[in-house]
């Protein structure tokens, strides 16, 4: 599986650095580009189809590992007609961002509710928990795919959410999924293991072209993708039978954005706002405005979620070891 998993994230990202690489003078061609406001950090329009390259190989991944039977029926149904709805939508979001438009977050949403469902009606979900003080509680099957599709749903926006700074969602993306696929060997999860190989793969490609200073950006279409990738995975992996360990530990790897997210939704409440509504109040603009640079943030962020990543890591380790 180890080796499998490096062929994985070799061939993967050598396609997707490819791949991004001859989309973005056609995306500057067709006038696909992001245009800058009092919000966004970058200066000039940049390219934003870097996410259309991330479906593309996404998907040809998934049938591939379909193909050499690594995945099962369902589960690969579930993630095609996922991921192809979720780029749909973040599609159009994104062509409304060339206009310099809004789109409204409902259509968003209700997409992330039917993309949930399907990974929980035809691939997996949490069944048991075991919560400290409380103790073993065994969930319905209401109600664990009810808390399944909420945690999908809230890690789809949380990844979302911070792709504000060139190289950050995309790291963050890499990290989390080279944590998931260690996770996935100490847990024997070869499923999630092959997954999030293939993001890593995604997102290691995609750095190169979007570090500081960006030459492209992945978009809504990117974003919602990485995020309901690692959310799958999460599930499919590690939070698949909880207990009072492992249940900390998809908490543990995706801390720092989880917080970060959480902190927001309370601060726009506070302030009578929409939680969806656009601000700088997220992580990476608040140290910006402490004076550090795009590069200095980014790696502080970088450096906060490699150690939850680790200790995650450590975690496992020493109950398996």
């Amino acid at each position: 599986m180890i080796t499998l998993s490096l062929i994985i994230v070799v061939l993967t990202s050598l396609i997707t650095y490819i791949g991004v690489k001859f989309i973005i003078p056609f995306a500057i061609k067709i006038n696909f580009v992001d245009n800058p406001n009092n919000r966004k950090v970058h200066k000039k329009p940049l390219p934003m189809l870097a996410g259309a390259v991330f479906t593309v190989v996404t998907l040809i991944g998934i049938l591939v590992l379909k193909w050499f039977d690594y995945l099962p029926t369902n589960l690969t149904i579930a993630l095609l007609l996922a991921v192809v709805m979720l780029s749909t939508i973040g599609f159009i979001d994104d062509y409304y961002k060339t206009k310099s438009k809004e789109f409204s977050p409902f259509p968003r949403l209700l997409v992330q509710i039917i993309a949930a469902f399907l990974i929980v009606q035809f691939g997996d979900y949490v069944s048991q928990i075991d919560i400290p003080v409380v103790g073993y509680m065994e969930l319905s099957p209401v109600l664990g795919k009810l808390f399944t599709m909420v945690w999908i749903i809230f890690i789809i926006n949380v990844i979302n959410f911070m792709d504000g700074l060139d190289g950050l969602a995309g790291g963050m993306a890499g990290i989390f999924a080279f944590t998931f696929l260690i996770t996935s060997f100490l847990m024997n999860q070869p499923v999630s293991a092959l997954l999030s190989a293939l993001m890593l793969g995604v997102a290691i490609g995609y750095l190169p072209h979007n570090f500081f200073p960006a030459k492209i950006i992945m978009g809504d279409t990117g974003s919602t993708l990485f995020g309901f990738m690692i959310g799958a995975i999460s599930i499919i992996g590690a939070m698949k039978t909880i207990t009072v360990i492992t249940i900390n530990i998809p908490l543990l790897i995706l801390a720092i954005p989880i917080f970060d997210t959480l902190f927001v939704f309370l601060k726009r409440i506070q302030q009578g706002r929409s939680i969806f509504h656009a601000d700088k109040l997220h992580l990476h603009h608040r140290l910006l405005s402490y004076g550090l640079s795009q590069v200095q943030a980014v790696m502080i962020i970088y450096l906060l979620c490699i150690t939850t990543s680790a200790s995650a890591i450590f975690i496992l380790m020493s109950i398996h070891f």
